[in-house]
């Protein structure tokens, strides 16, 4: 009796010891899924917000792409309208004979200072009113109505001998567009259409650096605008 009641003791307590091992293991098989869960969650979280984030990007950049062409749009029928009004306008060398360039916004002819006044005055020579006689006449004709412009430029060099006539480059330059400005007004150009600027020695053409480069930034622009 006593064997068998120790035998028995024995096969329970064995018993017993198989089934705390199994529960340890399934606690442990539930707590590799659960952490395989929640990885699996966050990874998935993080998808939908790299998702979200993909798509506020695509609705963003849909938007800039849609401005752009409605931008591209406008300079297209911007475009088009200064191709009509070229097309339209006289043709530049129909007239006097002067250099007129054509170009998307107005005509400009060129007369180089040298050609207008004498050196540091602003007083037209006999050469000069010659070929302003013909820009004017282009003026009446084929370009009768429409506003002009009339811009004075000088090279670099500072004033030294006509101190006494102009303070400096800029104000030499006005007084030569404004004496340009009058004779086109004398010779019949209505002077509401005249705007007239002084440059002075900005936007030069050539280098000041040679006798060639300041003779061509001593100018005098005539601009028809369109």
């Amino acid at each position: 009796m006593t064997i068998r009641t120790l035998g028995g003791l024995f096969v329970v307590v064995a018993i017993a010891g198989l089934s705390t091992g199994c529960a340890e293991k399934e606690k442990q098989m539930i707590a590799d899924l659960e952490a395989q869960y929640n990885e699996l969650s966050q990874q998935n979280e993080n998808l939908r917000s790299r998702l979200a984030e993909s798509e506020n990007r695509r609705m963003q950049l849909q938007s800039e792409a849609d401005q752009k062409d409605t931008a591209l749009a406008a300079r297209n029928q911007e475009i088009r309208k200064l191709q009509e009004q070229l097309a339209d306008s006289p043709d530049p060398a129909a007239g006097s004979g002067e250099q007129w360039e054509r170009g998307l916004t107005g005509d400009r002819v060129t007369v180089g200072s040298d050609i207008l006044f004498a050196s540091g005055s602003a007083t037209l020579t006999g050469d000069g009113k010659q070929t302003l006689d013909r820009i004017a006449a282009d003026l009446r004709n084929q370009y009768a109505g429409k506003p002009v412009r009339v811009y004075g430029y000088t090279d670099s060099d500072p004033i030294r001998h006509t101190r006494d006539q102009w303070q400096d480059n800029l104000d030499l330059s006005a007084g030569r567009a404004m004496a340009v400005t009058r004779y086109l007004i004398e010779k019949g150009i209505d002077e509401e259409r005249i705007e007239t600027v002084a440059m002075g020695e900005t936007n030069f053409v050539a280098s000041n650096d040679t006798a060639e480069g300041k003779a061509r930034n001593r100018r005098v622009e005539i601009i028809v605008i369109r």
